[in-house]
């Protein structure tokens, strides 16, 4: 129902980031030719300083046309100052650095509008809801249930707590608790879900903040940093094969952001800068036909002092934009099978909220700096590396959470930001 106003948005993103891109280049004294915001046949073209800016028929996406960049552009003269071949290589990384740079600067303003208007984050490792009938209802945890130990292993924060509990499904676990200062233990034996990771049937609790317009950007500059890291984190599990290439892919982007989207404004806000994130993070890998794998070749060269062959980084570029196509191809038809298996079986989608892109939102402070607790429920001095996400899971029941009814927004209507994954 939604992925119509997603799809647009995630148009407007790449048109962001190619924007970036032109803006770079005629700042630094390079021609861009033309600038497309969509694609299809033009409906409205107009000049302006020598750039053509054309609206296509079809609004999603958008290019740059930079005058040199193609080093087989018809007509070009090496010599020609405007020409983006001709620039010393820092102008050159400038430009090609400005569009994950421009979506980076869009996640942040919407992070820090975010922030000062008001926002729910976490109780570092405390119990907010229950899930009926699940292992920590059979176990009598109740909400404001202080979490400080599995087996004897601290806990430093939400997440790692989530991750222990889900690599021991059916095994018993003795869990220290704080519950009113007071120490108790108690038992519990994780159910498998669907896909055979361990949950209790708990999520964490939050509590409702404003911050004023220094704190909002100190915090959105902290969390965007920390989406860069668990990026990073991600990928290296999925190279590593510890994290399957499956859940992470434009299908699953799709599905997760269209439901989330349902959730309102704010939600749709949270959604948006996730992707602009993910298209920022994407773009800097440092892959052929990316800027990340272009911004390779002029750090080789002003390394070397000897500029790679026109015809070999060419090919280079070519032939990785084929082989990322495939990839793209591949994975979304095996989690377009992966999916149509899942539904012959049950209806209910079992995807866990930190096996896609989206993640980065749930597992924001994961790894990066442990959250204190503190005895007013708020914020670590310097506050915590908070984390917006789409929806706030029902961990104990294994369906998609963005599709979940349960617990998607506040209940006074706030925005939610958390710096751990709230379900486990």
């Amino acid at each position: 129902m939604y992925y119509l106003p997603l799809l647009l948005a995630l148009g407007l993103l790449v048109a962001l980031h190619e924007l970036g891109h032109l803006v770079a280049a005629r700042l630094l004294g390079v021609r861009v030719t033309r600038y497309t915001l969509g694609f299809g046949p033009a409906v409205f073209t107009w000049r302006l300083g020598g750039t053509d800016y054309v609206l296509g028929a079809v609004p999603l996406g958008g290019s740059a046309r930079i005058h040199g960049m193609n080093p087989h552009e018809p007509g070009l003269d090496p010599a020609d100052p405007t020409s983006f071949s001709a620039q010393r290589p820092w102008k050159r990384m400038l430009v090609l650095m400005a569009g994950p740079l421009a979506n980076g600067l869009f996640a942040l303003g919407i992070l820090v509008a975010l922030y000062t208007s008001g926002t729910h984050v976490v109780v570092p490792l405390t119990v907010g809801t229950i899930t009926p009938g699940s292992e920590a209802a059979r176990a009598q945890l109740l909400p404001g249930d202080r979490i400080v130990s599995v087996d004897g292993t601290p806990l430093a924060s939400w997440a790692e707590f989530v991750e222990l509990v889900a690599q021991r499904p059916g095994r018993e676990l003795k869990l220290g608790v704080e519950r009113e200062g007071e120490p108790r233990e108690v038992t519990v034996r994780p159910r498998p879900d669907e896909r055979g990771a361990g949950r209790i049937g708990v999520s964490q609790q939050y509590v409702y903040r404003t911050h004023g317009p220094g704190q909002a950007l100190l915090q959105a500059l902290a969390h965007s940093g920390n989406l860069v890291i668990e990026g990073t984190k991600m990928l290296g599990r999925m190279l590593q094969g510890k994290q399957g290439v499956v859940l992470n892919n434009p299908v699953g982007v799709v599905k997760q952001s269209s439901g989330a989207a349902g959730s309102g404004l704010g939600a749709f806000l949270r959604v948006l800068v996730s992707l602009s994130v993910a298209l920022a993070f994407f773009h800097l890998l440092p892959l052929p036909s990316l800027d990340g794998g272009r911004m390779l070749f002029v750090l080789f060269e002003s390394v070397s002092g000897r500029k790679v062959p026109t015809r070999v980084e060419t090919l280079v570029h070519a032939v990785g934009f084929l082989a990322l196509l495939a990839v793209v191809l591949t994975v979304a038809l095996a989690d377009l099978r992966q999916h149509l298996g899942r539904a012959d079986t049950s209806a209910q989608d079992s995807r866990e909220p930190g096996d896609n892109p989206l993640s980065l939102w749930e597992r924001g402070g994961m790894g990066a700096s442990p959250s204190p607790a503190l005895p007013d429920g708020g914020l670590p001095d310097g506050g915590p590396l908070v984390t917006p996400v789409a929806a706030t899971p029902d961990a104990g029941i294994t369906k998609h959470p963005a599709a979940s009814t349960e617990a998607t927004s506040p209940p006074d209507g706030g925005q939610l930001l958390t710096t751990d994954r709230p379900g486990e």
